[in-house]
């Protein structure tokens, strides 16, 4: 169990004393070990501060225990010691760091077109990253396109392994790129909008048609003329609620770029053997949607071949669609 000393305890109390209005922490369990000791944090911190609530997030799409606060910005680090100020002040105030970026990098932030996802590790009592959360929080407050996750490379081991995470703080974007100790927030920025659209991560285009933006998803795709990979992973994605959003993607695809939304035929045979019956219906609809004669001759070996019921239905309206 984590520790929670007395001067913490009073940090609390006295920002809860200071703060105006009612403030929410979002939490999430995922059947960690660590599940308990975030609920219990977010508990205390709502108990030495009553004008916060908390409520409990059952649909994030997140493999470790999260407290979420601000404008996109997710904990999954128990923020203690140093980083205690900086996860009250955000909670406070979504736009707290805000005027720690520069005017010229706040005006190119706004170019950004599509979700920037930046992790950070960090360790406790490490003197240096209270420094590199405070800018991640601050371009984070500057657009919603900044979505940041701070990560106890301490308390979550594995994830720090997977990541290949030797120091702190380390700053990792979009999974690709990424700096080891002073970060500069105008290189950050140069970098996260440098990036090919067609190289971001299904986590990267699920957040945008998350926020509503799924017409925006279609327009990039259209614009590079190319069918992102990470899009295949949305349309195959195991939950129903994402491959839900992946299909309104390819509707607006269709009205847009008929052409190109003709190339999913190919990525999806590749991957339909693989895929349970749920799922595989709901590409053999994209699949008629798509209006690629190329199709028919997959769609009939569908039809006749050892498939349940329910998909060989699908694939005859995939091919009546088609037809």
């Amino acid at each position: 169990m984590i520790e929670i000393v007395d001067k913490e305890k009073e940090q609390i109390r006295q920002w809860g004393r200071e703060v105006d209005g009612d403030r929410t922490i979002r939490y999430t369990t995922t059947g960690h070990s660590m599940d308990e000791p975030f609920k219990a944090f977010a508990e205390l911190v709502t108990e030495l501060a009553p004008n916060v609530r908390l409520k409990k997030d059952g649909d994030a799409s997140v493999s470790l225990p999260t407290l979420f606060v601000g404008r996109h910005v997710a904990y999954q680090a128990l923020p203690l010691d140093r980083e205690l100020a900086l996860f009250l002040d955000v909670l406070g105030d979504g736009d707290a760091f805000a005027d720690q970026i520069a005017p010229n990098v706040r005006q190119r932030l706004s170019q950004l077109r599509a979700p920037a996802l930046v992790k950070v590790y960090i360790t406790p009592h490490c003197p240096f990253c209270p420094t590199a959360v405070s800018i991640l929080l601050g371009l984070a407050a500057c657009s919603d396109q900044v979505r940041v996750t701070v990560i106890d490379g301490e308390l979550f081991l594995e994830a720090a392994q997977n990541d290949r995470i030797s120091a702190a703080p380390t700053v990792i974007l979009d999974d690709q790129f990424r700096w080891t100790g002073s970060l500069d927030a105008g290189e950050l920025v140069t970098l996260m909008l440098d990036r090919d659209p067609a190289d971001l991560g299904a986590e990267a285009l699920k957040g945008m048609i998350e926020d509503g933006n799924a017409e925006g998803v279609a327009g990039m795709m259209a614009e590079c003329q190319k069918m992102f990979p990470a899009f295949i992973e949305l349309l195959i994605h195991p939950r129903w609620s994402v491959r839900l959003g992946a299909m309104v993607v390819f509707e607006s695809l269709v009205e847009i770029d008929l052409g190109l939304a003709a190339l999913v035929h190919e990525p999806l045979v590749a991957v339909f053997a693989d895929v349970d019956d749920m799922v595989k219906g709901d590409l053999l609809h994209v699949l008629g949607e798509s209006g690629n004669k190329a199709a028919l001759p997959f769609l009939r070996t569908v039809v006749t071949g050892a498939y349940d019921d329910e998909v060989q239905s699908a694939a005859d309206e995939a091919i009546e669609k088609i037809e």
